[in-house]
C-alpha cells in the first residue's frame, strides 16, 4: 500500500464522523442545532471523498487522480455542498428567485439532485474499481453501497406507492431504510478505509533478523 496509510486515515476518519454527526441530526428532530449539524455532516463527507479523491500524491489517490475519476469523485463530494449554497442563493428571502418560480426550482433541483450525484456516482465507483488501487475485493465496496443507496430509494417510492400502511408508518420505513443507507456510506466505508489502513501500515513494517555469527 506503499503510503497510503495517512490518506486513508484521514479520509476514513472523515466518512465516520459525516456519519455520526448525521445521526445526531436525525435524532435532534426540532432542535436549533439542525443545520449547523447537516452542514457539518456534508462538509465532513465532503472532505472525506476528497481526500480519497486527491491523496497526498497521484499513488494515493484511489483513483490515481485520472481525470474521469477525478472530476466524477469531486462531484460526488461536494454536489450537496453546492446545491444547498445555490437554492439558498435563489430563495425569494435575498435571492433572486419570485415566489411564483419557486415550485418550478423545487422541479429541477429535484431532477438535477437525483440525476447529477447518481450519474456522477456511478462512473466513480467503477473508476475505483477499475483502477486497482484499492484491494480486492474492497475496490468493488463503494459500488456496492451505492446500488443499496439505489435500491433503498427505490424500495422507498415504491413503498409510498403500493403498500397499504398509514403514511406515517411508511414514513418511518422509509427513514429507517435511508439511515441505513447513510451509514454504509459513511461509517461503513470509513471504517473499512481505517482497516485497510492498518493492514497496509502492518505490512509495510519490515522484520529484521539477526545474522549467524
Amino acid at each position: 500500500m506503499r503510503r497510503r496509510n495517512l490518506t486513508w486515515t484521514i479520509g476514513g476518519s472523515a466518512l465516520i464522523l459525516a456519519g455520526i454527526v448525521a445521526m445526531l441530526d436525525a435524532v435532534m428532530l426540532g432542535s436549533s442545532l439542525r443545520p449547523v449539524l447537516t452542514v457539518i455532516a456534508e462538509l465532513a463527507w465532503a472532505v472525506g471523498v476528497t481526500v480519497f479523491a486527491v491523496g497526498r500524491t497521484r499513488y494515493e489517490s484511489i483513483v490515481a487522480r485520472r481525470p474521469l475519476g477525478l472530476v466524477t469523485m469531486l462531484i460526488v463530494a461536494w454536489w450537496h455542498v453546492v446545491a444547498r449554497i445555490v437554492f439558498d442563493v435563489m430563495t425569494p428571502n435575498g435571492g433572486f428567485a419570485t415566489p411564483d418560480s419557486i415550485p418550478s426550482m423545487y422541479v429541477v433541483l429535484g431532477y438535477l439532485d437525483l440525476l447529477i450525484p447518481l450519474a456522477a456516482g456511478t462512473i466513480a465507483t467503477v473508476q475505483i474499481a477499475r483502477t486497482r488501487i484499492v484491494p480486492s475485493p474492497w475496490r468493488w465496496a463503494p459500488l456496492w453501497v451505492l446500488g443499496l443507496s439505489v435500491l433503498v430509494g427505490v424500495m422507498t417510492q415504491g413503498m409510498y406507492a403500493t403498500i397499504a400502511l398509514p403514511q406515517q408508518a411508511v414514513a418511518d420505513i422509509a427513514t429507517l431504510l435511508g439511515a441505513l443507507s447513510s451509514l454504509a456510506s459513511t461509517i461503513g466505508l470509513g471504517v473499512l478505509a481505517l482497516i485497510l489502513s492498518e493492514r497496509g501500515r502492518a505490512q509495510s513494517v519490515h522484520i529484521f533478523r539477526s545474522g549467524h555469527p
